[in-house]
């Protein structure tokens, strides 16, 4: 038998080196199968398979109700839901972190975006102006009676504070425009950036793709490549005549997918949804700096990250269902990003399930719909599917993502997690409220909080009664004022008002720094 046939039936290699023979295996490494719950979900089950077979694994996929997922004897590899839920689920990853989408919703991620801008002025000013209604109805009224603005750019959009889709969004000119059944739901009004910028007179926005595989410590990812949405009317400034054309002014593909004029194509750069590198390409053909915008959007996910991830994790506490020690949950974001003439990104609005269809949906006269496949929508979904399952089964970051946030911080970061200091010291009162309300801070949590810090002593001349009303104060400021506790904000809140009060003279970053470094000081005396 000669050697060529000993391996071919051994599936070795015969190696001669000086006349000795060596055999080597090469008999490949049996592939890791990977079990997979898929459910309720617009994710095609086919890209699920195909990017965790181009990683290396075998895969055993199952399309199953969320009722028999959570109930399945057998812990699965991955789970991937569609839809939000606190039931706990045997997988040892799963694609939703626990009342994330609470801190995406635009009312919450708009104040704790706003409550930022207040302590770092000129740093958090990538969010349009914006105010949550109806709690900052008055304040938005003010704004709009007393600016100075020409009235030309003077235009507001409203947009429904857990809405989707572009279900509920409309432009409008002065406070009195806004519908009474409006004013009976939590929204968003922000004021309307006129002056975007235009590809072929048409206006866009990026849907980019945030990674969050951890939240505490948090970690985070942004894809390289994303979805350019444009709308399908050419662009004019907004005025009385066309602020109700909504393919003129919103880029949402599930408005403007019913337009006669919405264009599909196979190519990445054409039509009416492109990739956001080719995007990036037609602006580096016309001179513009694409490495600058893609630091300024990688700041913008950092600073919204470390912003919402507090509150996250104080909202987890009203899930008593959720173990969350016994599976790793991670996210994929959407974050819808708009440029303007200047190039300056904004950022418009968080998504928390954004849609992983890859196809297409074409309606005639008769509004009858037609599916067809959508090139660019498998590109981009399956480079940020794959590049996410590259980050969570191989630990590794592969070329289609960026790092935004990992453990270490940068010491010229670490002023923006005050945040999470504020999160520590009033999770530490929450035990000992009577009220027992998950994630609010009742009255005997805030008297607590005011002993054991010894506030008191911090602020001379504060009495209790002081404290005692402006609990009260706070509280009838907020959205949760009906339930006569203090939510996270509003202890925040009222952190920043007692640390004005000890340091008047301090900007309110510094103030606030000092004065919640003096309670936990306080508070671990008091504890020992």
């Amino acid at each position: 038998m000669t050697l060529s046939e000993i391996q071919e039936i051994a599936e070795v290699d015969i190696i001669s080196s000086n006349g000795t023979l060596k055999v080597r295996s090469t008999t490949k490494p049996k592939k890791k199968k990977v079990r997979v719950y898929l459910t309720r979900t617009s994710l095609p089950s086919y890209l699920l398979t195909e990017s965790l077979k181009e990683l290396g694994f075998k895969v055993d996929l199952i399309e199953s109700s969320f009722l028999l997922a959570a109930h399945s004897k057998t812990k699965c590899d991955l789970l991937w839901c569609g839809c939000d839920t606190d039931e706990a689920v045997p997988a040892k990853l799963q694609n939703r972190i626990p009342a994330m989408k609470f801190a995406c919703r635009k009312g919450p991620m708009c104040q704790l975006v706003n409550l930022m801008h207040e302590l770092f002025p000129g740093h958090f000013t990538f969010l349009p102006l914006s105010w949550p209604i109806p709690s900052q109805y008055a304040a938005f009224c003010h704004y709009a009676f007393t600016q100075q603005e020409p009235k030309t750019t003077q235009y507001y959009i409203l947009k429904p504070d857990e809405g989707s889709q572009g279900d509920g969004i409309y432009l409008f000119k002065s406070p009195m425009d806004i519908t009474q059944g409006t004013m009976s739901r939590n929204c968003v009004v922000q004021h309307y950036i006129h002056n975007p910028l235009l590809i072929e007179n048409y206006k866009f926005d990026f849907r980019l793709y945030v990674l969050i595989s951890k939240l505490d410590p948090l970690e985070a990812y942004l894809c390289k490549e994303g979805l350019a949405r444009f709308c399908t009317e050419k662009y004019e400034k907004p005025n009385t005549k066309n602020i109700g054309k909504s393919y003129m002014h919103l880029t949402n593909y599930s408005l403007n997918k019913y337009s006669s004029d919405f264009v599909r194509s196979e190519e990445d750069s054409e039509g009416s949804k492109r990739t956001v590198t080719s995007v990036m390409k037609t602006l580096e053909m016309l001179g513009h700096n694409t490495d600058k915008i893609w630091a300024s959007i990688i700041d913008i996910v950092f600073k919204t990250l470390i912003c919402i991830a507090p509150l996250t994790k104080v909202e987890q506490l009203n899930l008593e269902n959720i173990k969350l020690n016994s599976t790793h949950h991670f996210h994929l974001l959407g974050f819808d990003i708009l440029l303007d003439e200047d190039l300056n990104p904004f950022l418009l609005e968080i998504n928390g399930f954004p849609s992983m269809r890859t196809d297409s949906e074409i309606y005639d006269s008769l509004m009858q719909k037609t599916t067809i496949p959508s090139p660019v929508d498998e590109k981009v979904k399956k480079t940020a599917l794959k590049g996410a399952l590259h980050i969570l089964f191989k630990h590794k970051v592969d070329e289609s993502y960026c790092p935004v946030v990992g453990p270490e911080i940068p010491d010229e970061r670490k002023p923006y997690l005050i945040f999470e200091d504020c999160r520590k010291l009033f999770t530490l009162f929450l035990k000992k409220s009577t009220l027992r309300k998950g994630s609010m801070l009742g009255s005997s949590g805030f008297r607590s909080f005011i002993r054991s810090c010894k506030v008191l002593q911090i602020i001379p001349g504060v009495t209790n009664a002081d404290m005692d009303l402006l609990y009260i104060n706070i509280i009838q400021q907020s959205d949760q004022s009906s339930q006569k506790c203090l939510s996270f904000l509003s202890f925040y809140r009222l952190l920043l008002t007692l640390a004005i009060k000890k340091f008047p003279d301090a900007p309110k970053y510094e103030s606030l720094k000092q004065f919640v470094d003096l309670c936990f000081a306080n508070y671990t005396i008091c504890n020992k």
